[in-house]
């Protein structure tokens, strides 16, 4: 009997166990896409899981992911924001894909939609790495990260990951970087950074922005603060876009 049959049976001897229904559903998931009877099939398992278990959150974030891939964008949102908001504020895969979300639920005509404070934190952040990695990519290559991103940064990502989720175990290093790593890896590349952004103006602002995205994602009053988080991915949307344009 192999995992996922004796997690049907374990269903049988036990239906009202929530962890058994998330499990059987990651099972699933493992398979190849044409050995898969039917997505809903699994999408129906999380929603188990979480009916019985309303307070976990590893099964939201499951199910986010799938509705994600399967382009339900406006039904992954709410998962990825409750996780977030409750329960894993500091989840680098969870702000990305949130992130992404967000930017797909974005008004199709291409004029700049009218997100939260919140929303307009992820969809910067995202942009940021973004402006990051396509540069370094295109200056040094695969060997990027080593190359491209200080020894320190490349440590304290490593570190990040390593205590984070099990299941982001195999993420993105630079997904584990905060706005005063971003800082630090445009400072030590300001060659490559300076034909697109002010490097002196941006790191300013990077380091004004981490307190705001520690408050957001703790959610703490911002009725003082100083940063315009809407201004500057309005402004940065339009640097991105820029550099999309030209290498990608």
């Amino acid at each position: 009997m192999n995992f996922e049959d004796k997690l049907k049976e374990e269903i049988k001897k036990n239906p009202g166990d929530p962890m058994n229904y998330y499990y059987l559903a990651k099972e699933i998931m493992k398979k190849p896409l044409k050995d898969i009877e039917s997505l809903t099939i699994i999408e129906n398992l999380f929603k188990k899981s979480l009916e019985l278990g309303p307070h976990l959150w590893a099964p939201k974030i499951m199910l986010g992911e799938l509705l994600y891939k399967m382009g339900r964008f406006n039904e992954a949102e709410p998962y990825f924001k409750e996780t977030l908001n409750k329960k894993v504020p500091n989840s680098s895969s969870i702000k990305e894909y949130l992130a992404k979300c967000v930017s797909k639920n974005s008004n199709p005509g291409g004029t700049f939609h009218e997100n939260t404070r919140r929303d307009s934190l992820y969809l910067f952040e995202n942009n940021v790495r973004e402006f990051i990695r396509i540069l370094l990519e295109t200056n040094h290559g695969e060997d990027w990260w080593r190359k491209g991103v200080p020894p320190k940064v490349r440590a304290k990502c490593a570190s990040r990951r390593e205590e984070g989720l099990d299941e982001e175990r195999e993420a993105d290093l630079l997904f584990f970087a905060d706005f005063y790593d971003y800082r630090i890896i445009i400072e030590s590349n300001k060659t490559i950074f300076s034909s697109y952004i002010d490097t002196k103006d941006w790191c300013k602002k990077l380091e004004d922005m981490e307190p705001i995205r520690n408050a957001i994602a703790h959610n703490r009053p911002l009725k003082n603060a100083p940063v315009r988080v809407k201004d500057y991915h309005a402004s940065f949307q339009k640097i991105i876009e820029k550099v999309k344009g030209r290498f990608e």
